[in-house]
């Protein structure tokens, strides 16, 4: 896991920030079909180019990445940060929004199959205005074990770049949290 602050500048991550509180989120969403927690999602990026990316159903496959970085958006411009930074060459063939608030669960899993063990690669930033360190919501990395691996605190701007295949949850956010927690996450099955 490598944690990076201050890739992003204040000025865009706010702007970045409001544009993504525009959008429509769905509520309801888990973190795998199991989970027993629930919370706001909506995928920017979900073409359906690997047969694991949920069911054809939820496939668009407008939603391609290139069809992303061509619109004139606040999460465009960070786009091309993050591919730049992150991905390189690498074909990112997911990009969404978690958006949890006090009460919001989540559960442990893992981005992609594990097939992809050796290639996948996540990266979560986090376009929140402001963080309080009590408030919870960190990201929680589990080891093959089971045990706490890494782990790393909710920061504005904050990104972590983590194998898309392990194991991960983000931790309950405390009822003193008045904030919204948002994670955007762009995903690659094989990463270059």
């Amino acid at each position: 896991m490598e944690v990076i602050d201050g890739l992003i500048d204040r000025t865009q991550l706010l702007s970045l920030r409001t544009w993504i509180l525009g959008q429509p989120l769905i509520h309801g969403w888990r973190a795998h079909g199991n989970a027993p927690g629930t919370f706001w999602h909506r995928n920017f990026v979900l073409p359906g180019s690997h047969k694991h990316h949920y069911d054809p159903g939820a496939w668009q496959p407008n939603l391609t990445f290139e069809r992303l970085l061509n619109t004139s958006t606040p999460l465009a411009d960070v786009a091309k940060i993050i591919q730049h930074r992150f991905f390189n060459a690498s074909d990112i063939t997911r990009v969404w929004v978690n958006v949890q608030s006090f009460g919001d669960e989540s559960a442990f899993h893992r981005d992609f199959p594990l097939e992809f063990t050796c290639t996948a690669r996540s990266v979560i930033l986090y376009p929140v205005d402001q963080w309080e360190i009590d408030w919870g919501g960190d990201l929680v990395v589990l080891d093959e074990a089971g045990e706490i691996e890494a782990a790393a605190l909710v920061k504005p701007g904050r990104a972590v770049s983590l194998n898309g295949c392990v194991r991960h949850a983000v931790r309950p956010i405390s009822r003193y949290c008045n904030a919204l927690r948002i994670a955007l996450v762009f995903g690659a099955e094989v990463s270059r």
